[in-house]
């Protein structure tokens, strides 16, 4: 299973990550062979910028968008919405990773840095309802 980032920026949205209620998101890219990956969802706040998981879930639907700006919406039914959303700033692998994905400059892409998915895997343990 492969895991992939997606950045919700509020300003360029126009509405907050916690105003997302479903697991889904829509991309630009091609997004064939990715059913059964995980997404994360990470949003971006504020300046100085501050970095939280919105949610995170595996891929179960790749449908075209019904918003004419993407192309597709991908949506999930195992995974979870955070609320509150985990601070992901103070993490010691985040600098790198925010680097390595161009400042979330690419939109829906796979994360390579394994400290990164370990990391995100232990906020995900952490934060999931028992």
């Amino acid at each position: 299973m492969l895991d992939y980032v997606v950045y919700h920026k509020a300003e360029k949205m126009g509405y907050p990550a916690l105003n997302i209620n479903n697991l889904a998101i829509y991309t630009k890219k091609s997004t064939d062979g990715k059913k059964g990956c995980r997404i994360w969802l990470i949003a971006g706040e504020g300046s100085p910028r501050k970095y939280y998981l919105r949610a995170s879930f595996l891929i179960s639907n790749v449908k075209p968008s019904n918003k004419p700006e993407f192309i597709s919406m991908i949506t999930g039914t195992d995974g979870q919405l955070f609320d509150p959303m985990p601070l992901l700033n103070d993490e010691k692998w985040m600098p790198n990773f925010v680097k390595e994905q161009g400042n979330f400059a690419f939109g829906f892409n796979q994360i390579k840095n394994d400290k990164a998915i370990k990391g995100l895997r232990q906020i995900l343990l952490a934060n999931t309802l028992r």
